[in-house]
């Protein structure tokens, strides 16, 4: 049976192990330690608008969505965040029902807008759920180069 919980701080250190097994993957193009997945989570944790959902598939942990509150000029927006389940639970519907539960509580929070970032192979997810691309452009760069062409 699955449930799905407000994520605890003792739920932290399995949720660590998870992500880093959930994206430390060749197809996913990362190299995630499980030191460097508690230091993101714990990020996310103790932001002051945290919000975050764990699910439990009898009684174990498998997975959560991690994503904080931010205010806006039109409102508040749930900021980009992280679902993640480990491999073996896949495709089993547990990151909808995190989905699900996640939109819930933004909603009475009163969020108008989820903001995210996915790589190509999920965003035909997102895009069934409704999320429709914008304008804006996710972009990312090294800092060295930056400071380089800046110098430059």
């Amino acid at each position: 049976m699955l449930k799905i919980i407000k994520t605890k701080k003792e739920d932290l250190k399995e949720l660590s192990k998870i992500y880093k097994n959930a994206y430390d993957r060749p197809e996913e193009g990362e190299d995630w330690s499980i030191k460097d997945s508690k230091n993101l989570l714990n990020f996310y944790f103790n932001q002051k608008t945290f919000v975050g959902v764990t699910a439990i598939l009898d009684g174990k942990i498998v997975g959560a969505f991690f994503s904080f509150i931010k205010p806006w000029y039109d409102g508040n927006h749930l900021g980009e965040g992280e679902v993640f389940i480990d491999p073996t639970y896949q495709n089993q519907k547990i990151g909808t029902k995190l989905f699900l539960e996640m939109m819930k509580i933004a909603n009475n929070k009163k969020c108008i807008v989820h903001e995210l970032v996915a790589y190509d192979k999920v965003s035909n997810w997102y895009k069934k759920l409704g999320i429709k691309e914008t304008g804006l452009k996710h972009m990312s760069g090294s800092i060295k180069e930056i400071l380089k062409n800046l110098e430059n």
